[in-house]
């Protein structure tokens, strides 16, 4: 009997709405997710009921991160949310894995009704040193002349795979502000794609990222300007040391019909060791002419003037360094509400750079 190998597919997401050269390998990414089954998650109870046809209206906008990974949201989903955002007291959700809960395939809506606001965060992390996977996708549908504050923090392990899928879509002079945080997790994948359809919608999008080891850290982001006179700003600051890689795809889009637009994205990178990888591919597509669109993207080290000056007062090499990273990282983590949680990512990023 003859062996026969048999090539199985690899599973890849993040494509780019412009492709370039393959040879620059930029246009997609491999996604790790190796879970074959449907693990229950035990850590808390699903919050609301999906609402089916929401969840198809942006199926229609969006896969996410790929056709394939929200087909395996879809199987194996063993938690399931729905909110609605009122003018109230943030709502804070702590998702929390270990070996007992290896598996977070979760599903979220988060719906914001009309001249509503307010703020909900959510925060996955690990509580021991176990392999863990997650495979999530957040609907946000910001309703006329509303306005949210989705925060998402992220600390899993070294070990662990993180892939996150945001779609969303915003209304009439309706505002989405989101935040993230990515501390955490050997291999992450990150996916945000908004549809600002009204009339002078917008979209405020902060990133903060620290990437160590042998992390893999993959963002994508893509802004639909739809409506006349949209407004949108992505920017991302983080650091890389040791042998971290990170890539990060930004597109602003600018549809015809969106007259009166302005768009911006801002990238940065600081070098915190000479064997790290920084990619940074930002586009700009316009099929409109009344428009505003900027985009910038940097990387290098830290300039020697400034760590001259913190260290004449005293402070190490490393302690500068760590407060330059951190204060690069500040406009993110303002974003979060609960200042003890704010206070422990500071001391976290300090502690991993004096680590180094």
């Amino acid at each position: 009997m003859t062996n026969v190998n048999i090539k199985v597919k690899e599973l890849r997401g993040n494509t780019l709405p412009a492709l370039t050269w393959n040879w620059m390998n930029v246009n997609d990414v491999k996604i790790d997710l190796q879970n074959k089954q449907k693990i229950p998650y035990t850590a808390m109870q699903g919050v609301g009921k999906i609402d089916q046809e929401l969840k198809q209206t942006f199926y229609d906008l969006d896969h996410g991160i790929s056709e394939e990974v929200m087909l395996m949201n879809d199987e194996q989903c063993n938690l399931a949310n729905h909110w609605r955002i009122s003018d109230s007291e943030p709502i804070e959700v702590r998702l929390p894995q270990s070996a007992g809960n290896p598996l977070l395939v979760d599903q979220n809506q988060i719906v914001v009704p009309p001249l509503q606001k307010g703020t909900i965060v959510l925060y996955n992390y690990s509580e021991d040193d176990s392999r863990v996977e997650r495979n999530s996708t957040i609907l946000v549908d910001v309703k006329n002349d509303a306005a949210v504050n989705v925060v998402l923090i992220q600390r899993l392990n070294e070990k662990s795979v993180s892939n996150v899928s945001i779609v969303a879509r915003v209304g009439d002079g309706a505002r989405l502000n989101l935040a993230t945080v990515e501390l955490g997790a050997g291999n992450t994948v990150f996916h945000y794609m908004v549809d600002m359809e009204g009339f002078g919608a917008e979209s405020h999008v902060k990133t903060a990222y620290l990437g160590s080891g042998n992390n893999h850290l993959d963002l994508f982001y893509h802004v639909r300007h739809i409506g006349e006179e949209c407004i949108s700003d992505i920017q991302v600051n983080g650091a890389l040391m040791d042998h971290a890689v990170k890539k990060f795809r930004g597109t602003i889009d600018f549809v015809e019909g969106c007259s009166g637009s302005d768009g911006n994205e801002e990238e940065y990178t600081i070098l915190l060791d000479d064997t790290v990888r920084s990619i940074a591919v930002p586009l700009l597509l316009a099929h409109e002419d009344d428009i505003v669109g900027n985009h910038a993207a940097s990387a290098g080290q830290i300039d020697d003037e400034q760590l001259f000056y913190l260290m004449s007062r005293g402070l190490s090499r490393k302690e500068s360094e760590g407060l330059i990273v951190e204060s690069r990282m500040t406009p993110t983590f303002d974003q979060i509400p609960n200042e003890e949680l704010r206070l422990d990512l500071r001391k976290e990023v300090h502690a991993r750079i004096l680590r180094r």
